[in-house]
């Protein structure tokens, strides 16, 4: 009995020790405002096997550079003031698994309130978003190209109220998603 309470005792000895990782918020915005200027230096100031979550805000703007977030980078929630006036865009066209503007491996990301585009046009395949990480959601989110707009490519995704426009293929991939207006 002495050695069940004392090992009770340093059970609550060691858990009144830990302290949770308290949750991380960072901001961006082009005019210098926020802290990074890039979408991506956000990304990469997550820490790698993060376990809390993070919030990025993206501030109004057209934010011209390809995000890429990483496998090891989860628990991302990346929001917009509002998807007409948060706009992240590039311009490049070729094989599927390379041209995506908004790249997702990670799993448990949320995106809301972002326009994402690939400006390419009507030639090639231009991807807009690609995910394939698992448990990720959109809301709100505006996804364009002409060909292989979303490549929804391998795990569980949720799409709420967001507006999904291409011409060729526009929605692609293998993925388990629920789409919802």
């Amino acid at each position: 009995m002495a050695m069940l309470f004392f090992y009770a005792f340093m059970v609550v000895g060691v858990l009144s020790q830990a302290h949770p990782t308290p949750p991380i918020s960072l901001t961006v915005d082009q005019s210098g405002k926020g802290d990074y200027t890039k979408i991506q230096d956000a990304i990469d100031a997550v820490p790698s096997n993060n376990v809390a979550p993070v919030s990025i805000w993206v501030r109004p703007g057209v934010y011209q550079e390809k995000v890429y977030v990483p496998a090891d980078k989860p628990f991302i929630k990346m929001s917009g003031t509002n998807a007409e006036q948060t706009i992240v865009t590039w311009n490049q066209a070729g094989w599927i698994n390379q041209t995506a503007v908004f790249a997702v491996w990670a799993s448990d990301f949320t995106g809301r309130q972002l326009t994402i585009q690939n400006t390419y046009g009507a030639v090639g395949k231009a991807v807009a978003l690609r995910v394939s990480g698992d448990r990720a959601a959109f809301y709100g989110c505006r996804i364009l190209s002409y060909q292989d707009t979303l490549l929804d490519d391998t795990g569980r995704h949720y799409y709420n109220s967001c507006y999904i426009e291409g011409a060729t293929d526009f929605i692609c991939g293998n993925a388990a998603s629920f789409f919802e207006v």
